[in-house]
């Protein structure tokens, strides 16, 4: 019984280790996701009504972004998933997502000056 329960603590964080190396890096992932909220900017700012063309219109420019970035939805998902399983390693991919945020805000009010 105890080696039973040894296999599969062994099984189970080898699977993590798997699903680890096989995401994007945080850097790839957090431009990704700065591009998909900024996606969501835009169309909130359009004011539409219609909660179906809202959603039409996201997987438009959520599909847009994907392939800008050169990563196909399910390699995302799965990217997403591996992070949102590890707290501390999505803390810091949202703490790179806010930097970039701030990083474009400054170079956009710079550029219109």
């Amino acid at each position: 019984m105890k080696y039973l329960f040894v296999v599969l603590v062994l099984v189970v964080f080898s699977c993590q280790n798997d699903q680890n190396r096989n995401r994007l890096d945080q850097e790839k992932m957090a431009e990704i996701l700065v591009d998909i909220h900024l996606d969501e900017v835009k169309i909130s700012r359009m004011e539409i009504i219609s909660a179906d063309t809202n959603l039409l219109l996201y997987h438009q420019l959520e599909k847009a972004t994907l392939k800008k970035h050169g990563i196909d939805s399910a390699s995302f998902v799965k990217s997403f998933d591996s992070y949102v399983r590890e707290p501390k390693d999505f803390i810091k991919l949202y703490e790179r997502v806010n930097e970039i945020m701030k990083d474009r805000k400054k170079l956009n009010e710079s550029s219109r000056r």
